[in-house]
């Protein structure tokens, strides 16, 4: 982990997604990027063209967020130069581009959740960030520290298990020195038989990954959500590590996500992975 990107919009919001980053940074010696989007609606820009002044106004608008951006980044505590910049994409795309373009190797943002007015812009972006970016994403409800993260559950949707997934599971657990609970959140019923089967060949597939320090159990619930938000509560986990299918258009409203309902409504972060869909598919044996 060697680049981090942190939107902010001077909130609350922010602070915390930002002190969190820090403390990433200080432990893997990675540099941060402060981003801040002043985007202006271009059809606006037009009809604001006949107004003289309105070039002024512009330019002193971006001039003043330039220096509000470096005394926000004073007020962290790091040996790690924190870099700022202003983009006038809106934040989503200018997120997705910057990830692209500079390589970042994680995104952190705060958020408030779906609560109406009293998301804060950072926070409302939340899940669309989630959905576009093409790092891992992690998601900050509120004051979190990072020695604070023991426990990760990690839902898994067997049908479309992935190396790309494990891989970064693997090195999310090296990198916190944590313990793993995946849960498979299912309908399904199994037998005795076929449930050690199952666990057999995770163990199997877990190995070949890297991945050590974890328990596997089978959860039964109609609903995927409610299963996450119900063992995220009862096995006391710390965050919550995700993969994403990244839907977007009319099959995202029709659909859902699974992962953007997660990081709106759980109150402990949530990292999200972009699973890339054209990676074969483990192929169980149950």
């Amino acid at each position: 982990m060697k680049k981090i990107l942190v939107p902010v919009d001077f909130s609350e919001v922010s602070i915390h997604a930002t002190r969190f980053a820090v403390e990433l940074a200080d432990r893997f010696g990675a540099e941060i990027t402060l981003l801040n989007s002043i985007h202006f609606d271009l059809y606006s820009e037009q009809q604001l063209a006949n107004f003289s002044g309105v070039r002024t106004i512009v330019k002193d608008v971006r001039a003043a967020v330039f220096e509000k951006m470096e005394e926000f980044a004073k007020q962290f505590d790091t040996k790690h130069v924190i870099h700022t910049e202003v983009n006038g994409l809106n934040l989503v795309s200018a997120v997705k581009d910057m990830v692209e373009e500079q390589k970042f190797d994680l995104v952190v943002i705060g958020t408030t959740g779906s609560s109406g007015l009293s998301e804060m812009m950072v926070g409302s972006n939340a899940e669309r960030i989630v959905r576009h970016a093409s790092c891992p994403v992690i998601s900050i409800p509120g004051s979190v520290q990072l020695e604070s993260i023991k426990k990760i559950l990690v839902p898994l949707d067997l049908r479309e298990l992935r190396s790309g997934f494990l891989a970064q599971i693997s090195m999310l657990q090296s990198n916190l020195k944590c313990k793993l609970e995946f849960a498979w959140v299912t309908d399904v019923s199994f037998s005795e038989r076929n449930e050690e089967r199952l666990g057999r060949e995770l163990a199997r597939i877990f190995k070949e990954h890297k991945i050590d320090n974890y328990r596997i159990f089978i959860v039964n619930n109609i609903s995927p959500e409610e299963g996450i938000f119900l063992e995220a509560k009862d096995t006391n986990a710390d965050m919550v590590a995700m993969a994403t299918h990244a839907r977007r258009g009319i099959s995202h409203w029709l659909s859902g996500s699974l992962t953007e309902d997660t990081v709106n409504h759980l109150d402990i972060p949530v990292w999200s992975f972009k699973i890339d869909k054209s990676e074969k598919i483990i192929n169980l044996i149950v």
